[in-house]
């Protein structure tokens, strides 16, 4: 089994469960509220992690409460961390307005200084699997040379296509479909579609009650890395990844649901 890479957010969430989300100039009372993990990246490594897979996480705390807690959670899930680096100023943080039907509004906090991460990229051996789960343009050296010396490298659009294996994203998140690369777009309870070299494919979303959405595309990319991971085709990839999805939307987390349980037999 090849090394898991995460290149993305470390967050502190605050999630604040509303009954609507207010109109300019209103007040609205969250009936609930709850602090707790998150981040893009983080997630997608702790729910890799949670299922044996090791798991390297690259990205950024500040030197302030929420990074303590941040590198804590990723340790006691079993993440590497040794490649988190300590930057001068806050921890990613987020508030989530939950609506009633488990959509989510997300608010960052505190400047984004994910483009002055190092990424390690010399550490990275042939077959392990990379993904970037933000993208920004000074990443673009390190994901070529990644793909250079053997690593499967994914990442979010818009990703550098050219060393790109697959980009894994939202519907919103792509302004065009790339015809040189694997583009698997995520679409909510729409499901998941597939463009590639072989044609499109659509499949349908697991049904779920949803409660929370938080994380949810989080989930889906961790489940299809963990199959792609394990030389599964695209096919097993998809559907495990709608399976996590399916589990995560189920309760009130930021973090995935990702278990032995949730993974089909062949997998």
């Amino acid at each position: 089994m090849p090394d898991f890479w995460i290149i993305g957010p470390i967050a502190w969430d605050l999630a604040l469960y509303v009954d609507r989300l207010p109109h300019s100039g209103h007040f609205v009372q969250a009936v609930e509220s709850a602090e707790r993990p998150g981040g893009t990246g983080a997630n997608v490594a702790t729910a890799l992690s949670q299922v044996g897979a090791r798991v390297h996480m690259v990205g950024y705390v500040g030197a302030d409460a929420a990074g303590q807690r941040m590198t804590t959670a990723l340790t006691a899930a079993g993440v590497d961390v040794n490649h988190v680096q300590v930057l001068d100023g806050h921890t990613s943080s987020v508030v989530l307005l939950i609506e009633p039907n488990g959509e989510r509004t997300i608010m960052g906090i505190h400047p984004d200084l994910l483009h002055d991460v190092t990424i390690p990229a010399a550490a990275v051996a042939p077959r392990d699997i990379v993904y970037f789960a933000a993208w920004r343009d000074v990443f673009i050296p390190a994901a070529q040379a990644m793909a250079a010396a053997g690593a499967v490298v994914t990442s979010v659009p818009p990703g550098t296509v050219p060393a790109m294996r697959y980009l894994i994203g939202s519907r919103n998140e792509f302004t065009v479909i790339p015809k040189d690369t694997t583009a698997i777009v995520t679409d909510g309870a729409s499901g998941v579609t597939v463009h590639s070299a072989d044609g499109t494919d659509h499949f349908p979303a697991a049904p779920a009650d949803v409660v929370d959405a938080t994380g949810a595309g989080d989930a889906f990319a961790a489940g299809l890395l963990w199959a792609i991971g394990r030389e599964r085709s695209l096919v097993e990839g998809v559907q495990l990844g709608l399976s996590w999805a399916a589990a995560t939307v189920r309760v009130k987390s930021s973090v995935p649901t990702a278990t032995p349980q949730a993974c089909p037999p062949s997998l």
